[in-house]
C-alpha cells in the first residue's frame, strides 16, 4: 500500500503510551541524564544574598547517596550508563532521584517533560517537578488541580500527596486511600460539627445521618437528594478503606485501582465541601 500524507500522524494517535524505557527514548534520556550530572549547581547562602556553586562532582556524589550505590567519584557518571542500558528501572530510578534533588533545576526538568510527551512514554513529570507519576486522560488531571489549588486548608495538600502516591511511578495505594479521607475530612471539618477536634469522616457521616434536615445541597430541585448523594460518597470512602478496618477476619491493603478512584471521589467530596455546594441550611 503507497504511503499517504497524514499517514504517520494517524498511526501514532492510535498508538499506546509506553512503559519502562523504550529504545526510542533511552538515548535523549541519558543525554539529559548526563547533562544534569555534569551541571553546576548555585547554592544560596542564607542571610549573605550571595551565591556559590557547587561542582558537577557534588551533584553526582548526591545522587549516587539517595540511590544508596557505591561510585567511584573520579570516573565521573559515565560509569552509569551501562547501568542504565542494562536496568531500565534503574534508569528512570535515577531521573526521578535528580527530580527529587534538583527540582526545576532552571527549566531542565520543563525539557525532561518534552522528551516524555515526544517519545509517548506512560510517564511525566509531576507539577511540583519532584518526581514522575503516570500519565492520566487528559482532563482528568486539571480537574483534580483546580480543585487543589481552590481548597482551603490542608485538603489541598492532602488530595495533591493522595495523587501523588496513587500516580506516581512506585505507586503506594494505602498510603493514597489515607490522605484521601484525610482530604475529605479537611474540607468538611469546618462545616460538621467543628466543635469536635477529634471528628473523623466516620463521625461526620453519624453526625449528618442524625439531622439530615440541617444541611443543605445547591441543587434543590432535583428528584434525589443532593444531601444523601453527598453521605452515600463520604460512606463510600469511608467503608472501602480496608486495610484500616479490623474485624475478625484480616485486614487487606488497598489495590491501586482502588486507591485511585478513592482520589478522585475525594476530589469530588473536596470540591463540594470548599465551594459550599454541600453547606449548613
Amino acid at each position: 500500500m503507497p504511503w499517504k500524507p497524514g499517514q504517520r500522524r494517524a498511526q501514532r494517535a492510535l498508538e499506546d503510551p509506553f512503559a519502562d524505557v523504550p529504545e526510542h527514548l533511552h538515548g535523549p534520556l541519558w543525554d539529559w541524564i548526563l547533562a544534569g550530572l555534569q551541571k553546576p549547581t548555585r547554592v544560596s547562602l542564607p542571610g549573605f544574598g550571595l551565591k556559590t556553586v557547587a561542582s558537577p562532582r557534588d551533584r553526582y556524589r548526591n545522587v549516587a547517596l539517595a540511590l544508596r550505590i557505591d561510585v567511584d567519584l573520579d570516573k565521573g557518571p559515565w560509569e552509569l550508563a551501562a547501568s542504565c542500558a542494562a536496568d531500565h528501572a534503574f534508569m528512570l530510578d535515577l531521573v526521578e532521584v535528580m527530580l527529587e534533588q534538583f527540582g526545576y533545576d532552571e527549566g531542565r526538568a520543563r525539557e525532561l517533560q518534552g522528551l516524555l510527551t515526544m517519545a509517548n512514554s506512560a510517564y511525566r513529570v509531576r507539577d511540583d517537578w519532584g518526581g514522575l507519576e503516570e500519565r492520566v486522560a487528559p482532563g482528568v488531571k486539571e480537574l483534580v488541580s483546580e480543585t487543589i489549588d481552590t481548597a482551603t486548608g490542608s485538603a489541598g495538600d492532602h488530595l495533591a500527596n493522595a495523587w501523588n502516591e496513587a500516580y506516581g511511578r512506585k505507586p503506594d495505594p494505602v498510603k493514597a486511600y489515607s490522605e484521601s479521607i484525610k482530604a475529605a475530612e479537611a474540607a468538611f471539618a469546618p462545616l460538621v460539627s467543628p466543635q469536635n477536634a477529634k471528628q473523623t469522616l466516620g463521625t461526620m457521616i453519624r453526625d449528618i445521618k442524625a439531622k439530615p434536615a440541617k444541611w443543605n445541597f445547591v441543587i434543590a430541585e432535583a428528584n434525589v437528594s443532593g444531601v444523601d448523594t453527598t453521605l452515600n460518597m463520604m460512606q463510600m470512602l469511608w467503608d472501602g478503606q480496608t486495610s484500616r478496618h479490623g474485624g475478625t477476619g484480616p485486614t487487606r491493603d488497598e489495590t491501586p485501582e482502588e486507591a485511585r478512584a478513592a482520589v478522585h471521589l475525594a476530589a469530588a467530596l473536596v470540591q463540594l465541601g470548599v465551594s459550599k455546594a454541600f453547606d449548613v441550611v
